[in-house]
């Protein structure tokens, strides 16, 4: 499964089994987290056995039955659009792996086991697990919605399929509320509102599109 796939795949899921995660398996995405919170810059915790966690919001059905988590411990929001960007690294390797995943900003903190030094907290967590089903595709907006395409811009060959990916990424509660505008010299930026957890969505998006177009760029190279 290449990045593309595992993105058209995956989709948030919020009921899993009690099936564990397998040592072997568990030690890949073990590997994957310290090589995002290395490169990223970030402190990442793989908590095990602490169902915990979503207590809090099992009760309004939303995510039920998952043990395992991946914590973002942050200073408040200033690393906001990094964690979504490697998190989402992390959660296509899972997808890769054979595991379900889902994005989570409500859950217990005072439940989650993570360790947070003086001055900081669990920002994001990222349930992780086998779904009890492989949970299925949301209404989503259209490329329309979100791009612009500035005059004098020449839209590359990956483009399209790179919007493809970023209109797959999760958002909070599936807003999709970003923005992607192609420059007329060839640059893309993104934009968000910069509320709430808007900008780890935006860096969500950012990791999808960019993966699809450095794929897409390959294929097309050969």
């Amino acid at each position: 499964m290449n990045n593309m796939e595992a993105i058209r795949a995956r989709h948030s899921v919020r009921e899993y089994t009690d099936q564990p995660i397998e040592p072997d398996v568990l030690a890949q995405l073990e590997r994957v987290v310290e090589k995002c919170a290395h490169e990223g810059n970030l402190n990442i915790q793989v908590l095990q056995n602490n169902p915990q966690t979503f207590d809090l919001v099992a009760r309004f059905g939303l995510i039920r039955g998952c043990s395992t988590c991946i914590a973002f411990v942050a200073n408040k929001k200033t690393q906001d659009e990094a964690i979504g960007y490697w998190g989402e690294r992390i959660v296509l390797e899972a997808q890769k792996l054979g595991l379900n995943t889902c994005w989570a900003g409500m859950f217990s903190r005072k439940r989650c086991h993570a360790v947070c030094p003086p001055g900081m907290s669990v920002r994001v967590v990222i349930a992780v697990g086998y779904g009890k089903t492989a949970g299925k595709p949301r209404r989503s907006k259209t490329p329309e919605d979100v791009v612009t395409i500035e005059p004098g811009a020449q839209k590359p060959e990956w483009f399209d399929v790179a919007v493809e990916a970023a209109l797959l990424a999760p958002t909070g509660v599936n807003r999709q509320d970003f923005h992607i505008t192609l420059a007329a010299d060839g640059s893309v930026s993104f934009s968000a509102p910069g509320n709430g957890l808007t900008n780890i969505d935006l860096g969500i998006v950012r990791r999808n599109f960019e993966e699809a177009r450095a794929e897409a760029v390959q294929s097309i190279g050969r």
